[in-house]
């Protein structure tokens, strides 16, 4: 986009405090005027010299992501730069679009990602104008856009969101609009590593979510973890019922997306229908909270399951690539749901619900021990390598008084712009829920085995976990990676 300096300052301004929320997340100490200087340098860089889409498949450019979330996590100047270099090298540079995109023919060119610029330069200047609740309610949440199938990747516009950044919001809705059809809400396309049918699926996935009607909000609503249970001990979802099956490497996940809309999608819409939500900000954040636990639920616990399917060498987890997804994205939903209206809200989250429960059946809808799961995870993990020499009168336990430390530490430095996304949600829900005693959700113990056994050293457990699964590289172990298998029985 060929904007001038001052459109680039207010594009992308000094970062702002995420909006007013009770469930937003903090910036950690350790931010400071350089880092503030390097990080706003290269997103106008990126904005202005890059393309959304890196590669020909529409795999999307995350070098703003991650750079955001490891400022947030306190990241020096010099480690932004360094981050920033680790996504030039693969960029695609950015190129003028055929021709310009008004009010008067934005939907024409939708799929086309040759008018990104155009789309760009048109949001850009819709959102200066006019604010992100009026473009967002105008343009991804109205009657008119939802016909369209226009439902934006909401991990770039959260960023936007919570940073108060108009740059990342525009850039997200034209993200949205180089698609063919819309990505699947919360999630970028390259989710599932796969060109083929990647815009169709998404736009069907989304639509499909959007239309589990909902019961009328009532007191009685069941817990996310209740949904959870019935759909884990339901047989008529079990990946061998369904006929989903290992695929070779990376594979297709969105044709097991697809399976499963097709064969059991009435059942989950009938599930998800039963949990419900007021446009209340008490509601939004409560149903909010359940969903974070579900999804943690779902990556930790099922990935601990999982872990002799995956290929970590030690066997210790299954660290999915789409099932961290779940994790990512909800830490971006509270400055959304702060930002649009209460009815849309509501809409954004009974859809972020619906789309959990249908990833968590399509990737093979792991088993959940959550017994097992605590008997053999610690909520005092220490990283490798550390031998402290302690004075002796220093209080216990001198090892790893908090664990976050170390774990936060390592993640700033690791090359993997998907792991400090990760680590900051689990991290920022433990912030919030980490205090939660076991026997807090013994109600859904019913439906789910165990989760009277849940607390609020979950998130530190999923954590550990993930780190052991990537390498803790400050501390010298090697680079690894995701895991894309799934949590099915091989062919």
């Amino acid at each position: 986009m060929d904007a001038t300096p001052a459109e680039l300052n207010l594009l992308f301004p000094t970062p702002a405090p995420p909006p007013r929320s009770t469930v937003s997340p903090i910036r950690h100490s350790g931010w400071s005027a350089d880092s503030t200087q390097a990080l706003l340098t290269a997103l106008k860089e990126n904005h202005q010299r890059w393309h959304i889409f890196f590669n020909d498949q529409k795999f999307h450019n995350h070098a703003s992501h991650h750079l955001l979330a490891i400022y947030a996590l306190g990241a020096s100047a010099e480690t932004l730069n360094a981050a920033y270099e680790t996504h030039v090298v693969y960029q695609r540079p950015s190129f003028k679009s055929p021709g310009a995109i008004d009010k008067s023919n934005w939907k024409d060119h939708l799929g086309k990602d040759e008018y990104y610029q155009a789309y760009l330069a048109f949001f850009s200047s819709e959102l200066l104008a006019k604010g992100t609740q009026a473009v967002l309610e105008e343009y991804v949440f109205s009657k008119d856009a939802k016909r369209r199938g226009f439902v934006h990747p909401l991990i770039h516009t959260g960023y936007g969101a919570e940073f108060g950044m108009p740059g990342m919001v525009a850039e997200g809705i034209a993200q949205a609009a180089g698609q063919e059809g819309d990505a699947i809400a919360l999630f970028p396309a390259e989710l599932f590593e796969s060109p083929q049918s990647v815009s169709s699926m998404t736009s069907r996935l989304a639509s499909f979510a959007l239309s589990a009607k909902p019961s009328k909000p009532t007191s009685e609503s069941p817990h996310a973890l209740t949904i959870l249970g019935k759909i884990h001990n339901d047989i008529s979802m079990a990946p061998d019922v369904i006929g989903l099956v290992a695929y070779e490497g990376i594979g297709n996940p969105l044709e097991h997306v697809e399976r499963v809309v097709d064969s059991v999608g009435d059942k989950i819409k009938k599930y998800a229908s039963e949990w419900t939500v007021s446009p209340t900000k008490e509601d939004l954040e409560a149903k909010l909270e359940e969903v974070i636990w579900m999804n943690t639920v779902i990556y930790a616990i099922g990935g601990y399951a999982g872990r002799e399917q995956g290929h970590d060498e030690k066997k210790k987890f299954n660290g999915d690539f789409f099932l961290m997804h779940l994790v990512t994205s909800g830490l971006l939903v509270p400055s959304l749901l702060e930002t649009l209206s209460p009815n849309t809200a509501v809409l954004l989250l009974r859809t972020y619900f619906t789309v959990a429960l249908v990833l968590y059946v399509a990737r093979g809808r792991p088993a959940l021990p959550i017994l097992d799961f605590y008997k053999s995870t610690t909520s005092m993990p220490t990283a490798p390598g550390m031998d402290p020499s302690p004075a002796p009168k220093t209080l216990p336990p001198a090892t790893a008084p908090n664990p976050w430390l170390h774990i936060l530490q390592t993640t700033l430095v690791h090359p993997d712009e998907h792991l400090c996304k990760a680590q900051r949600a689990l991290a920022h829900s433990a912030e919030l829920y980490g205090g939660a005693p076991a026997g807090r959700f013994a109600h859904a113990s019913k439906d789910l085995e165990g989760a009277e056994l849940l607390d609020g050293t979950l998130f530190v457990r999923a954590a550990s976990l993930t780190a052991d699964r990537l390498g803790w590289m400050r501390e010298g172990e090697e680079q690894r990676s995701w895991d894309h298998i799934g949590f099915f029985r091989p062919t």
